[in-house]
């Protein structure tokens, strides 16, 4: 708003700035394999190697192994901090349908084991009829499994001339709030008791028609009648009402013959509300009176082959109930949810059928067919990852066939927010054909994956084998590592893999220079060294501007950062004033950025050039960012000569 300015002096004008662009993560890992258990095509995220092994089991002892939890074990042992796991595998979690009680049965809960495979198909599921209320007034030493419906009756001595007071023989038993019931041989009245005098007067609402013709009569607590929400119980001492019929409690209400299910809204003192009004009546008169029962169900989980047994008491559908199954079953052999389709049509007890269940269904792992499932079928696992906001990294460990690694760097160039890690291919022949035919399969303009070469020496930690794994896992974790240390405009290189002895094929210089200038990563040995690092920090990218992994990590970042630090300008009013806090707020990231030394220079634009009116009109506004890369020093040539002394040349 413009400062209206009258009188000589200084004026002061707030202004607010865009809110500072918060840089986004860059080092959380994703990778794609075989497991021992875990779920199946579902991103799990873990912050541990022990999150892994309690979740997919860790290291697989029979072949096929996959190389999975490698990677996974590699990424946490060189700085990885944070992954998630998509699982391929064949297991089939046996499950058994629990009904509802209508006619015609439909799904009222599924029941799944926790574990996949045949063994689940011996657990059963076991839904017996229970009550709260019951079990509570036993506890309390109670007499029955019900409550009786709160009645009073007594004599009418006389009306008042309004006839809205009664004079009666007694009125105990009556309260503010009950509708009543006068008669006298002839018609009936009724009315509504607003409060209670001495021990002897009762006060109505409305006059009571012929009220004089009732004198002599009785009064007594009226009948339940169609769409009543309130009414009392007789409470044994003891016995706190909310307690044995919580609110969302089942109850359900009898006299004779006649019975209904209803839900508890509230209950307290000896009145219980319900959610929704009765829809038969019943009768007051005596000498029985409606009787309130809770409809809870009991679940019992077995496994006759483990011996093993649970059982969850007193459970209900309601989530108000503190019984509701969701958070009151905590099994350690099933897991219940609500089926994807919900039961249609009224359901007056929504209680499963009392039945034995038994879960069916259930499959072994196959992890061949999972494996080749990942190399036929790769996108379909990807596609899990794409909601994922946070993953920066993918691989699929040890999966060198060129559908698998082609869909992978399609994915991430497709989604533009993350980066693949490629393992190369087992290569040990002299000039180094099928890495250089892989080499060719995954080339693409864009530079989104890197490709490492050759495979590392590591000891099994499951049977201290030797053996051979992809670096695809570890070299994840050196990328993460040197993120949280340096920053991702960092190439994640000269850097020791933490758990390797060795590699597979040492390489010396003149066999990585021609494979380095592809763009191949070697990961070496050096004399003076005992562990491999990683010798390389090039993309797969065909386009000299992205041949660096660090340029293109580089770009994903500052793309994503400010993509995401500038969303509150979406729906600004589009003007000189919204370009001034945008160009203010991405130069002070990119300022940030510069002087850790991830880029030499910058520009921002935002002017009238790039937004013409036209450009306006369709709500459109165009910033223009220009980012000079710090790339890394690859090659490092040391001049040296003889010097005959003298004055030196030196560089200011």
């Amino acid at each position: 708003m413009a400062t209206q300015v009258s009188y000589p002096g200084i004026y002061i004008q707030e202004f607010t700035p865009g809110a500072p662009i918060q840089g986004v993560g860059t080092s959380t890992g994703a990778f794609i394999g075989v497991a021992v258990s875990g779920p199946i095509k579902q991103p799990t995220a873990l912050t541990s190697w022990d999150e892994f092994k309690s979740v997919f089991g860790g290291f697989i002892a029979q072949e096929p192994t996959g190389y999975l939890a490698p990677a996974v074990f590699g990424f946490f042992q060189n700085g990885g901090t944070n992954c998630y796991i998509v699982r391929a595998g064949t297991g089939v979690m046996a499950s058994a349908k629990l009904l509802t009680r209508q006619g015609v049965p439909q799904d009222d809960l599924i029941a799944t084991a926790i574990s996949e495979g045949v063994g689940g198909n011996s657990i059963t599921a076991q839904v017996a009829d229970s009550s709260r209320l019951a079990t509570m007034l036993a506890a309390a030493g109670a007499p029955g499994t019900t409550l009786s419906a709160a009645q009073a009756t007594t004599n009418i001595a006389g009306f008042d001339a309004t006839g809205t007071i009664l004079t009666v023989g007694s009125n105990v038993g009556f309260v503010a709030g009950d509708r009543i019931q006068m008669s006298n041989g002839g018609p009936v009245a009724t009315a509504i008791i607003t409060s209670t005098q001495g021990t002897t007067t009762i006060l109505v609402a409305a006059p009571v028609p012929g009220a004089a013709g009732l004198v002599g009569g009785t009064v007594r607590t009226d009948d339940f009648r169609p769409g009543q929400l309130t009414f009392r119980v007789t409470v044994p001492n003891g016995v706190v009402l909310s307690q044995v019929i919580p609110a969302g409690a089942l109850i359900s209400v009898t006299l004779g013959g006649t019975t209904e299910d209803a839900t508890v809204a509230t209950a307290g003192g000896n009145t219980i509300t319900l959610a929704t009004g009765l829809t038969k009546t019943y009768s007051m008169a005596g000498p029985a009176f409606p009787q309130i029962a809770s409809l809870e169900f009991d679940l019992t989980v077995a496994n006759p082959a483990t011996g093993k047994t649970e059982t969850f008491p007193r459970l209900s559908m309601n989530p108000l109930h503190p019984g509701y199954w969701r958070t009151a079953v905590k099994s350690q052999m099933i897991t219940l949810a609500l089926p994807a389709t919900p039961p249609t049509g009224p359901l007056p007890d929504p209680r499963p059928k009392v039945a034995t269940y038994n879960l069916a269904l259930g499959a072994d792992d196959d992890r061949a067919a999972a494996l080749a499932d990942i190399v036929a079928n790769p996108t379909t696992y990807l596609d899990t990852l794409k909601p994922l906001q946070d993953v920066d990294l993918v691989a699929i460990p040890g999966v060198t066939d060129p559908n698998p690694q082609q869909a992978l760097v399609t994915h991430c160039e497709t989604l533009f927010n993350r980066f693949a890690i490629l393992d190369s291919v087992q290569d040990t022949k002299i000039g180094f054909p099928d890495l250089l035919t892989q080499y060719g399969q995954v080339r693409t303009p864009d530079g989104f994956a890197a490709l490492y070469y050759p495979w590392i020496q590591v000891v099994n930690p499951l049977n201290g084998h030797m053996e051979y794994w992809p670096p695809s896992g570890h070299v994840m974790g050196i990328y993460a590592r040197t993120d949280h240390a340096r920053g991702v405009y960092k190439a994640p290189a000269n850097a020791q893999i933490a758990g390797a002895l060795g590699v597979q094929t040492q390489l010396t210089d003149a066999d990585q220079g021609p494979l380095n200038l592809l763009g191949i990563n070697i990961l070496r040995v050096f004399p003076e060294q005992s562990q491999p690092v990683v010798w390389g920090a090039r993309t797969t990218s065909t386009d000299s501007d992205w041949q660096y992994i660090s340029t293109r990590r580089l770009f994903i970042y500052v793309e994503q950062s400010i993509e995401h630090g500038i969303r509150w300008a979406v729906f600004e009013p589009n003007n000189t004033m919204l370009w001034g806090k945008l160009k203010r707020t991405i130069t002070e990231f990119l300022n940030r950025i510069q002087t850790d030394g991830g880029i030499v220079s910058f520009y921002v634009r935002i002017d009238n050039a790039l937004n013409p009116p036209a450009s306006q009109a369709l709500g459109q506004l165009y910033i223009e960012v220009g980012i000079q890369p710090a790339y890394p020093a690859e090659f490092i040539i040391l001049r040296i000569g003889i010097w005959q002394g003298g004055s030196s040349i030196t560089e200011s």
